[in-house]
């Protein structure tokens, strides 16, 4: 490549993915992700930037990347791969004509760019530090709110909470043992609380009991709280059937209030005990407890979900057989996060597992894309792993779903 082009290429690798998805209006920018339709599939929602970590991703082709040369090569259909393409994309970040190789640069127009570029990076500086200001903010009033819906609920005794032990016990085909209501509480008359109405306020889309869980830090201090909405007539799951009034999807009615990364949701036994069990969910690690008959020395613990349990990937890879056509209807390879855990994670970007725990099962989930989720547990596996620690995943048997539905089945049996 001739040096103008060179010069051109390092000039579009100054800006950054937040100043590019910004300018390009394709995502709101608010919070610490942003989250809108994707630029080659649509939808609402399955395409995130997230300025922070300075990456984007779409659910639905499953693309992404790391700068801003990747999401313009994305909204465009442009191939990274190819020379033209590449030129394309870094011709769309700086809104101008790719240059002529033969082209000379003048003394001026050396200054030139050096003083944009000198310019993207002060603003990319002053972008970094306002973000992680307002993060910070953003997080600790999350914590407070969080720990106020958790310590404000009711404690399970007796007949108090009967609503949350019908629940695990429909739910895990086992009655719970007394030592997992230390921690788990229920609200008989909790809302939830979606989206707003046509004045603004906050639309309450139903109040009923709820089973309300701690996420805690490795110290025990609580971070978090995770709610599960109850309806023990709606088999089989036993939750409420909600609806987004204004786009008539389905809603989860399990929400995580707080911080959530880094933290677990202690469903049974002590922080302290050596072996520990995680899974994605509370009812399925629950229901492991109940296989294993709540054993002492064990601590039972859910990440809430798998990104927190196995972290983030190295990299990404094509999936052996997954295709998605694009908008130009050209098939292109779905590509996963790989099984590589990602090198130089700062502390707190996924649950950890203390020091003293030797024994460690990870339980998987068997109703989940087989492929992604085996990436998953092994990159949580490597992840995890110290010497003089025995790790291993566990999957419930094939077309078994997780283990809270195999016990479930066993129950009704």
């Amino acid at each position: 490549m001739s040096d103008v082009i060179d010069a051109f290429i390092a000039e579009a690798r100054a800006i950054t993915l937040a100043d590019y998805a910004g300018r390009i209006g394709r995502v709101p920018v608010r919070g610490s992700e942003w989250t809108g339709p994707c630029p080659t599939n649509r939808g609402t929602d399955g395409f995130a930037v997230n300025p922070g970590k300075g990456v984007w991703n779409c659910r639905k082709c499953g693309q992404g990347g790391h700068d801003a040369i990747s999401l313009a090569a994305h909204e465009h259909g442009h191939d990274l791969r190819d020379r033209t393409g590449f030129l394309e994309a870094c011709a769309a970040v700086l809104d101008r004509d790719i240059p002529d190789p033969a082209q000379r640069e003048t003394d001026e127009e050396r200054a030139a760019r050096e003083e944009r570029m000198a310019d993207a990076r002060a603003k990319a500086a002053r972008q970094a530090e306002a973000h992680a200001e307002q993060q910070n903010q953003y997080r600790q009033k999350a914590v407070t709110k969080a720990r106020g819906l958790y310590f404000n609920a009711s404690i399970v005794t007796g007949a108090a909470g009967r609503v949350v032990r019908d629940y695990l016990r429909l739910r895990c085909g086992a009655e719970m043992d007394e030592s997992v209501f230390d921690n788990i509480r229920f609200d008989d008359r909790h809302t939830f609380w979606h989206d707003e109405d046509e004045f603004g306020n906050p639309l309450s889309l139903h109040v009923g009991p709820a089973m309300i869980a701690p996420y805690v830090d490795l110290d025990g201090a609580v971070t978090g709280c995770h709610e599960t909405w109850i309806d023990l007539g709606r088999a089989p799951k036993y939750r409420p059937l909600l609806t987004c009034p204004k786009k008539g999807r389905p809603l989860s009615a399990k929400k995580m209030q707080g911080a959530k990364k880094g933290s677990v949701i202690p469903v049974c036994g002590d922080l302290s005990a050596r072996r520990w069990v995680l899974a994605e969910g509370i009812e399925n690690v629950a229901a492991v407890a109940g296989l294993e008959f709540f054993r002492a020395d064990t601590f039972y613990g859910a990440a809430g979900d798998i990104g927190n349990l196995c972290g983030p990937a190295e990299g990404r890879e094509r999936h052996p057989t997954l295709t998605m056509t694009d908008k130009r209807g050209r098939a292109r390879a779905v590509t996963i996060p790989g099984p590589l855990p990602k090198a130089g994670l700062a502390p707190g970007e996924c649950l950890d597992v203390p020091d003293h725990v030797d024994d460690l099962v990870l339980v998987a989930d068997g109703d989940s894309e087989p492929v992604e989720t085996a990436f998953a547990m092994a990159r949580a596996e490597r992840r995890l792993s110290r010497p003089g620690r025995a790790v291993v995943t566990v999957w419930p048997p094939e077309g078994a779903g997780d283990f809270s539905e195999l016990m479930m089945e066993g129950a009704d049996a």
